[in-house]
């Protein structure tokens, strides 16, 4: 009975190479109990638990596409394997320094009020208007800043345009030096 089982697995293998929905969705509910228990056994630092879950997955996609009947392992064991190597990768690559400022980023809508206090501040609540300046309004402050100088270029003499050169170049020295 092992045997013929086995057999009907290959077939159904096979289809799922092929792309075969149904094949597919077979090995996904057959493997789901072994992905979510091995996904409970990695910690995926700056992800939730459903990003394991997707990464076991993987591991189990990769498992049906590179199965060879002809070694010596079952599907099964295969899949096992698989499917452990996808999440320890996984977790590598998230420990990587290119991650740190994801991983230790600190959310704007994290509560910053201690237990005592009453008001609920979150740090996006507390950033100045002016520093939480969006994209767009930057843009338009400065196409606004842009075409007054061109104004100011079209209605200024030579001299005082020398003459803003000079101021400007003072405060700019008052600044850095």
């Amino acid at each position: 009975m092992k045997k013929k089982e086995e057999r009907n697995e290959l077939d159904l293998l096979e289809l799922a190479r092929e792309g075969d929905a149904d094949a597919l969705e077979y090995f996904f509910s057959k493997y789901q109990p072994v992905i979510y228990w091995k996904a409970t056994q990695y910690f995926l630092q700056g992800a939730e638990r459903d990003d394991l879950i997707q990464e076991a997955m993987i591991g189990l996609f990769k498992a049906i596409r590179d199965f060879d009947p002809e070694k010596e392992a079952s599907f099964k064991s295969f899949a096992e394997m698989c499917i452990n190597r996808q999440l320890l990768s996984a977790v590598k690559r998230s420990l990587r320094k290119k991650n740190m400022p994801l991983n230790q980023s600190i959310s704007l809508d994290t509560p910053l009020t201690s237990d005592e206090e009453s008001v609920d501040w979150t740090l996006l609540d507390v950033i100045s208007e002016k520093q939480a300046e969006t994209p767009e309004d930057f843009l338009i402050k400065n196409e606004d800043l842009t075409g007054a100088v061109k104004k100011l270029e079209q209605v200024t003499s030579p001299f005082e345009k020398k003459s803003f050169a000079a101021v400007f170049r003072r405060k700019k020295l008052s600044r850095n030096g």
